[in-house]
């Protein structure tokens, strides 16, 4: 009788089985919403959905690695203005310092000419104070000085003297620039104590035709120029040949038997003992004024190097690419400038005269009205990457909010149904049991 039964499940018993598993797969589907969020987990669910989603989504990631390119931009743009800022109080400083050094020159307040530091070349002020030497020998044809008084020229038949009160040791040296474009007959340099040349050794022969007729310190070709035209330095290391007191420096430019005119030429004259760099310089007013003048125009450069972000420097005439969109099709370039003292149009050097002093204070004025207009054309550009940054952030949100209206799910919804589903399977599982328990008992 057994072997007759069959199935012990009979067709309506097999229905609600079938349907206790569907609820299954739904509760899984449910349970999968839930713990998700999403109602569109896959292609399977919903591919329209699914892949119209994933579509708003990349654009929106897309734009997120823009809006970091656009912060790094707003930050580049405020370094520059922040350099403009501090570049302004430089020139407001070296307005100041103009304006100061204006009243004094106008007012008497300060020698120009006035040297501070006379170590170094000797100044040669005055015409006069080249005087005769060797009676007769010399034309009378004056002096020139040249390279802003420290240097002289003699042409013609020149034997000329200039007072200096040297004390020459064992280490004291004599260093000059030479030069001769006409050679003359004798050009010379040396120390002597009176107008006669010919009672002591105490010249140095530089160039010339003629090698004869004064007694020298050392042989003549020691120091002999080399005939260019252009200026040589010598050095004559005076102590090793003669020591003593000698009241003038002496210098030659015989040129007497007739022909062209002689030329000798001295400048940057120094007279020293031991250790010197040659090339320093006298030292006067407006010296002191240009070198600091000069230093307040270095901090300028200064500033303009150190107003960089990330390789990035608007202030030293490199230009900002901004990109607003996934294909880099709309942008922003914001140019930068020159804002070194160079590129402003500022100088530093001669302040000789009221002229250059005007001068300088009106390269400051266009300097600030440069920035002005560069710090108000940064501003603008500011304003716009500003703008599109809150453009780009409020894109992002809406992307992703469209994406979460196509797959998230309504969790209030899938609690409810995961609820009646669990209760529906309780209430086909009980039925079946109940079922099953009749059909064993009718066997039985």
């Amino acid at each position: 009788m057994l072997g007759t039964v069959g199935n012990i499940l009979n067709v309506a018993q097999q229905k609600k089985l079938t349907a206790m598993q569907g609820i299954s797969r739904t509760l899984d589907t449910v349970q999968l919403r839930l713990a998700t969020g999403k109602r569109v987990n896959s292609a399977l669910d919903n591919p329209a959905n699914f892949f119209n989603a994933q579509s708003l989504t990349n654009r929106a990631h897309d734009l997120e690695r823009l809006l970091d390119g656009i912060n790094q931009s707003i930050r580049t743009t405020e370094e520059a203005l922040h350099g403009v800022d501090a570049i302004q109080k430089v020139l407001d400083t070296a307005e100041s310092f103009l304006k100061e050094y204006r009243h004094d020159f106008i007012t008497g307040e300060v020698d120009l000419t006035d040297i501070l530091d006379t170590s170094f070349f000797l100044p040669m002020n005055n015409v006069a104070d080249f005087t005769n030497y060797a009676g007769g020998q010399d034309s009378g044809v004056p002096v020139t000085l040249i390279e802003n008084g420290f240097g002289v020229r003699l042409d013609d038949n020149s034997w000329r003297r200039f007072a200096v009160g040297a004390n020459i040791t064992a280490s004291t040296i004599l260093e000059f620039d030479f030069r001769s474009e006409n050679i003359p007959e004798i050009a010379a340099i040396g120390f002597d104590n009176d107008t006669n040349f010919g009672n002591g050794n105490t010249q140095f022969f530089l160039y010339g035709q003629q090698t004869t007729g004064v007694t020298y310190a050392a042989p003549t070709p020691t120091f002999e120029y080399d005939g260019s035209g252009e200026w040589v330095h010598v050095t004559i290391p005076v102590g090793t040949y003669f020591t003593g007191n000698f009241s003038h420096l002496t210098f030659f430019d015989d040129d007497d038997g007739g022909g062209d005119d002689g030329d000798a030429q001295f400048r940057n004259i120094v007279i020293h003992n031991g250790e010197y760099t040659f090339g320093q310089t006298n030292t006067t007013v407006a010296d002191i004024y240009e070198q600091e003048y000069a230093g307040i125009l270095e901090q300028i450069d200064y500033l303009t190097e150190d107003s960089h972000y990330r390789g990035i420097n608007l202030l030293k005439d490199e230009d900002l690419i901004t990109d607003f969109n996934e294909d880099r099709s709309n942008k922003l370039v914001t140019e930068g400038m020159d804002a070194t003292s160079l590129g402003l149009g500022l100088e530093y050097e001669d302040f000789t005269s009221l002229e250059q002093i005007d001068r300088k204070l009106a390269q400051v004025r266009e300097a600030r009205e440069s920035l002005r207009r560069f710090g108000s054309s940064l501003s603008v550009d500011f304003g716009i990457i500003n703008g599109r940054r809150d453009f780009t952030e409020e894109t992002i949100n809406h992307l992703k909010a469209g994406s979460d209206d196509l797959i998230l799910s309504d969790q209030n919804k899938d609690g409810a149904e995961l609820l009646a589903l669990q209760t529906r399977q309780i209430i086909q599982a009980s039925t079946l049991a109940l079922n099953t328990i009749s059909i064993a008992d009718f066997l039985i």
